[in-house]
This record gives structure tokens, C-alpha cells and sequence, in this order.
């Protein structure tokens, strides 16, 4: 008798034996949940609109060297940069940026080799080419102002280089997503026009820049 109670008390306390089923109880996923533990992969896809999107911060490391007229006499030096924007969509964002780079001259003598420094402010209109939910190629539409603040260059013929000068051209690059939803890394590089740096009869200078970046999404 004391058997019989011990088994229809297992009984009770057995939810199979309850819904009247054999074996273990499984549960329907459930798309509300982020435990993953419980909750299958294949529940929820991954895409690039779960990353956020909103205000930006970004900043840049790279190098910079010239085509034409300040070629001629201005080697590569290295290019810093911090962009501040809004990203509209996975598709879609526009910023504006601030941007140096550090050049010492290396043309004949005299005068003697000069250091000098390149600013730029511009705008910025990019467009994503997504590859899949953590890649993403694009290209960006780049224009503003730019100067070189101290008169190193005038003694070489470039009379306008102290000057606001006009810069625009554009970029390509590379874009990988963290598993942070908030954060990316990419690779970008561009060329520029900058007509203020043109040595008077020379040919037209051309930017060219290369860099690594790290952005932050809010």
C-alpha cells in the first residue's frame, strides 16, 4: 500500500505524466526574449537595423600625401581627424569633420626645409552599401574650407596657402561592425581638390588620404 502512495505521488509531481505526454517538455521560442541561453538563434535574425542609430562621434588616424603643385616639395605626413554626425539610417548619415596633417617641405635649397601644418572643415554626406548585417562598403561627398596657418609655403610660390581656401572631393571605404550594437570600425580613404595650394603657374594640387577609423553611435 505504502508503494502504491509513493508511486501515484510521482505521478503527480511528473508534468508529462500530468498532460498525459512521455518525455520532456519543450517550449515554443519565444521573440520577446534576449536570454540566450533559451532562446534559439534562429528566433531572431541579425541585421543592421538592430544596431543603433543616431548621433556619432568618430575619429581618424592615418596619413597624407599630395599630387601636383605642393607634391613637388611636401612628402606624406600623418592625418588626425574627428567627425561629428547623425546617422538617418544603416543606409544613410551625414557630419561634418575636422581634420589636420603634419608636412615638412623637402624641396631644393634654399630656403631651408620648413614644417607646416594643414586644417580642414568640411561637410560630409555618406552613403552605406550594406554587405550583410556586420559589413557595409561606402561613399561619401565630401566639401569645405582649409588653410595653412603660417606663410611656409609662400616663399615656395604658393601665395594663397594662408588663405580660406575651398576643398572638396570624396571617399571609399569599409566599414565592420562590432557585436557592440554601438560601436564600428572601418578603413576610408579619399582625394581633394584644393585650389588655394596651387604654386602660381604650377599644376593643380590634389590631396590624397588614407585612414583607419573608430565610431561611436549613441
Amino acid at each position: 500500500m505504502v508503494l502504491c502512495f509513493a508511486v501515484s505521488a510521482a505521478r503527480a509531481q511528473d508534468p508529462a505524466t500530468e498532460s498525459g505526454t512521455a518525455g520532456p517538455v519543450t517550449e515554443e521560442p519565444d521573440a520577446t526574449r534576449l536570454d540566450a541561453e533559451r532562446l534559439p538563434p534562429e528566433a531572431i535574425e541579425v541585421t543592421r537595423e538592430l544596431y543603433a542609430h543616431g548621433l556619432y562621434v568618430e575619429s581618424r588616424l592615418g596619413a597624407r600625401g599630395f599630387l601636383g603643385s605642393l607634391g613637388e616639395i611636401a612628402p606624406v605626413g600623418p592625418y588626425f581627424a574627428v567627425d561629428v554626425g547623425y546617422e538617418l539610417f544603416s543606409w544613410l548619415s551625414f557630419g561634418g569633420r575636422a581634420e589636420a596633417s603634419m608636412h615638412r617641405t623637402a624641396g631644393p635649397r634654399p630656403p631651408r626645409p620648413r614644417s607646416f601644418q594643414l586644417y580642414g572643415f568640411l561637410a560630409e554626406l555618406r552613403l552605406n552599401i550594406n554587405a550583410g548585417a556586420r559589413a557595409a562598403l561606402f561613399l561619401s561627398f565630401e566639401g569645405g574650407l582649409s588653410f595653412v596657418p603660417t606663410d611656409d609655403l609662400q616663399v615656395y610660390g604658393f601665395r594663397d596657402a594662408k588663405d580660406l581656401g575651398l576643398i572638396y572631393g570624396g571617399e571609399l571605404g569599409f566599414d565592420w561592425h562590432m557585436k557592440n550594437r554601438h560601436s564600428s570600425l572601418g578603413l576610408a580613404g579619399g582625394a581633394r581638390l584644393l585650389p588655394n595650394l596651387q604654386r602660381a603657374g604650377g599644376q593643380p594640387t590634389m590631396g590624397i588620404h588614407g585612414a583607419a577609423y573608430f565610431r561611436h553611435v549613441f
